[in-house]
């Protein structure tokens, strides 16, 4: 019996001098119900937080003990607030995200896309060294690995700028991340064609 083989989520496209690769997010089951879980717990504490109200007559003295609890309450409400922003653009992106990889003579670009909302990243083409594949983000075993990749780090492909390490392709594997690296070397390598 055969294995039938599955297609690769990236797409190319090529022309004269721009190689692009579209990688759409993966949709994975677990993190929209664990997303959706969250986004429940997040509402509830939210809700609860809001409706403690102090009374309008009522005035908290300056060194109270009240006081102290209010603004402990105020700023555990801001980050709330900032964790719901964060899960708003994770629920983005887990429905309509991508990564689009474009690599011109001059530059390869890496923009992250949720609807309409772009975040690029430009890189000079004559300055990127070493496009491997990034086998650091498959042992997942180290929390802080784990909470990157979550928060939308870690990426399989990684390249060196300079003095830094750079990485993208978000949750692909080891075998279409080495068909994205042939297709961006082949966009850098018109650079030296052209």
């Amino acid at each position: 019996m055969l294995i039938p083989s599955s297609k690769p989520r990236h797409t190319v496209e090529k022309s004269d001098n721009l190689v692009r690769v579209t990688l759409p997010s993966k949709k994975n089951v677990f993190y929209f119900l664990f997303v959706g879980f969250w986004f429940y717990l997040w509402g509830y504490l939210f809700y609860g937080l809001s409706s403690i109200r102090i009374e309008a007559n009522k005035t908290v003295e300056t060194g109270s003990f009240f006081f102290y609890i209010s603004i402990c309450l105020s700023f555990f409400f801001l980050a709330l607030l900032a964790m719901g922003i964060f899960g708003v653009s994770r629920v983005g992106w887990l429905l309509a995200g991508k990564e689009v990889i474009e690599t011109t003579p001059q530059t390869l670009t890496i923009t992250r896309q949720i609807y309409r909302w772009k975040k690029s990243k430009e890189y000079s083409a004559e300055k990127i060294r070493g496009l491997r594949t990034n086998t650091q983000s498959l042992s997942m075993f180290l929390p802080e690995r784990r909470v990157k990749r979550f928060l939308g780090g870690g990426g399989m492909i990684a390249f060196d700028y300079e003095a830094k390490t750079f990485t993208f392709g978000l949750n692909i594997n080891e075998t279409e991340a080495k068909q994205i690296i042939l297709a961006v070397q082949e966009g850098l390598s018109q650079q030296t064609a052209g």
